[in-house]
């Protein structure tokens, strides 16, 4: 006889449900307030003390003149700051201009809110509800919002996309207005930051390949090619794709053609940790319980894994001759995410580190494997973090948080099981990885 296994919530408990789907909100306030540190900066140090130099060059500068300022700096285009400058009346002090991306910060989730109802149409408007609330509670999403920095710019503009990419797909009526809004947004979203290139990507080829004659597919080429140009011009002025201050700055980022020859080979067992971080929760959102099981124990016995498997095998015997400590410890001052932390502050040894970081390393690759699986379609979105990974450095947790979230709810194939059971557990787990945020940055 099958187990049988009770994933529902009590009618009795619908009040407490009901509650919790304000909290993330209502803390969201409450961190600003209060001045937050919950991913290690703020005021006078990390991202926002260099933010507030690019502020203070836009502000005594021409536009051009800032732009290709030698003192400019950071991983993004400087169209942040040129829009700023350009709409923003709250630019000139830091203050209130840490005041407008907090509010701007608030409607990400309400953007993603609409998404998820247009997506999931039959599914209650209050799991939904909380489910998008939960970005609240990124750390990451948190900081940026709280001290002015510049990530959830691109954040916003991926949900936006992909909101736009829905309603193209879904509705023939106002087909123009959902291309603008497409093209504009996920356009913009590379302008913002340049790791989340698959954004346009995904926009672009699901345009390409949708049912429209040939003209329009023509025509959006054109104008994505447009669009690209000032991009394009200053890679060829800057000499990569981050101003030459950023550079010179961090000699190991791979920024240009140049540097393509230092490849981090051992990011993909630490972004397989990160990613599996966020994805773990979202399993509950692939099917029930039993499903899930069962779909983990045939894992091994699918012969379309053979090829994962052998990947995996050459990535650990490249770990032999790895050097854990000189990478862990004297080269990587920073980043690397919650796996590498962890292990940090439960081991002195760096023997022990090692064994249970590439124990987190194996465990991840069965959790990504799952959902590849599940879907070709999601292991190319998996694929594609995984493959930016080997070019990144420092690789640090930000990259991925909430953006997994947001693209593994929005895209995957393999996410369709809501429950409030399920939207409890994922809003527990987040809030649990923010008090510990919270706690280990005090």
């Amino acid at each position: 006889m099958k187990k049988k296994y009770n994933l529902s919530i009590p009618k009795q408990y619908e009040f407490f449900y009901n509650i919790i789907i304000f909290i993330p909100f209502i803390s969201f306030i409450f961190g600003f307030y209060h001045d937050e540190f919950s991913a290690g900066t703020g005021e006078g140090g990390g991202d926002s003390q260099w933010i507030r130099e690019n502020i203070k060059i836009f502000i005594e500068n021409d536009l051009l003149t800032a732009i290709f300022h030698p003192d400019l700096f950071g991983n993004r285009t400087p169209l942040i700051y040129v829009l700023n400058k350009l709409i923003n009346p709250f630019f000139y002090d830091f203050e209130k201009y840490r005041l407008s991306v907090f509010i701007l910060s608030i409607l990400g989730p309400i953007f993603l809110y609409q998404l998820l109802k247009l997506k999931f149409y039959n599914v209650d408007r209050k799991i939904l509800l909380l489910i998008s609330s939960i970005v609240y509670l990124s750390p990451y999403y948190r900081t940026s919002a709280y001290w002015g920095l510049n990530e959830n710019y691109g954040i916003i503009t991926t949900v936006l996309s992909f909101l736009f990419l829905i309603k193209f797909l879904k509705f023939e009526k106002k087909r123009n207005i959902n291309t603008f809004g497409i093209i504009l947004f996920s356009s913009l979203t590379i302008y913002f930051d340049q790791k989340f290139l698959i954004v346009p990507l995904i926009c672009f080829v699901n345009m390409i390949l949708s049912r429209n004659h040939l003209n329009f597919k023509i025509t959006i080429s054109l104008i994505y090619g447009i669009l690209a140009l000032p991009y394009l011009y200053l890679f060829y002025k800057w000499g990569g794709i981050v101003p030459p201050a950023t550079q010179l700055s961090n000699p190991k980022t791979i920024t240009s053609v140049s540097d393509l020859d230092t490849i981090y080979y051992i990011h993909i067992g630490y972004a397989s940790t990160l990613i599996a971080f966020y994805l773990l929760p979202i399993m509950l959102f692939t099917g029930k319980l039993t499903f899930i099981i069962n779909n983990l124990k045939k894992l091994n016995s699918r012969k379309s894994n053979y090829l994962f498997f052998f990947l995996i095998l050459c990535f650990f015997i490249y770990l032999i001759d790895f050097d854990f400590e000189k990478y862990t410890v004297q080269d990587h001052w920073v980043g690397l995410g919650i796996i590498h932390k962890l292990t940090q502050l439960l081991f002195e040894q760096i023997i022990l580190q090692e064994i249970i970081t590439y124990i987190f390393f194996l465990l991840s690759f069965v959790v990504l494997l799952y959902f590849i699986n599940l879907s070709r379609l999601d292991a190319l979105y998996i694929g594609y973090f995984l493959l930016i990974s080997l070019f990144l450095w420092p690789l640090i947790q930000e990259y991925f948080d909430p953006i997994i979230l947001i693209i593994s709810l929005s895209l995957f194939n393999s996410v369709k099981h809501f429950t409030k059971l399920n939207s409890l557990f994922l809003f527990l787990y987040t809030a649990t990885f923010l008090i510990i945020a919270n706690i280990y940055y005090a």
